[in-house]
């Protein structure tokens, strides 16, 4: 294998060859070094900004490559909630986390498809996106949505989706007392830890549950008997 000699192994070098043609080359490589001296100190900068381009780029592609990894994760967890669709079934439980917006998004649509003949949502926070959400359940499933937050915004956004949709309106009743959020599809019940609008905005957890709509729905409704006679006193 060859050496590669110094400035200063050359200089050396030069004493020893006495050569017409050695001493020629020994100039020749002092010159080349004296040269890129001159180079690395007239442009010391652009050889730094070359560097932290060099770092940038490589920072740059480290970002990419967590992107990707973060994506291809996604994906994969899509893929398997696609395929348990095509099975005809759905985890029982599980948790989604904090920006995870679409993949929550595509979960619960693939509930709301499996209804054969009705969906209950018990929600004190609904808006337009949960409306969206109900067309995608099949033709005949009805839909009926007990909330305690009915703002003026949604009784418009609702008036125009059933003026659209009068074929399979959505019906909101009143709730009472209610915190957590269920989602019946047909007489299976679904636990949430967010509102069908906010999920993936925070980690929240789902299950699947044995609950029946009456047993949920119980103490409400005694409230709501009773605000019904108190109005009629």
């Amino acid at each position: 294998m060859p050496f590669a000699l110094t400035e200063q192994g050359v200089a050396m070098l030069s004493a020893v060859l006495r050569s017409k043609t050695a001493i020629q080359v020994s100039i020749a490589i002092m010159d080349a070094f004296v040269s890129m001296r001159h180079f690395m100190m007239q442009n010391g900068g652009f050889v730094n900004r070359l560097s932290n381009v060099e770092a940038k780029m490589i920072a740059q592609d480290e970002r990419i490559f967590a992107q990707d990894k973060k994506i291809l994760e996604h994906d994969q967890k899509l893929d398997a909630v696609f395929e348990a669709m095509d099975r005809g079934e759905l985890q029982s439980k599980g948790l989604f986390y904090n920006n995870q917006v679409f993949d929550a998004y595509v979960f619960v649509c693939g509930l709301i498809r499996q209804a054969k003949k009705r969906i209950v949502l018990v929600d004190r926070y609904v808006d337009e996106k949960t409306l969206a959400m109900m067309l995608k359940r099949e033709k005949g499933v009805s839909v009926t949505i007990y909330t305690y937050d009915k703002s003026k915004v949604f009784e418009v956004d609702l008036s125009v989706y059933n003026a659209q949709y009068a074929e399979c309106p959505i019906e909101i009743l009143p709730s009472y007392g209610m915190h957590d959020r269920f989602l019946f599809i047909d007489d299976t019940a679904y636990h949430f830890g967010a509102s069908l609008k906010d999920l993936g905005a925070n980690t929240f957890f789902f299950s699947k549950e044995d609950f029946t709509l009456d047993e949920v729905l119980k103490k409400s409704n005694e409230i709501a008997k009773e605000k019904a006679q108190n109005e009629k006193c």
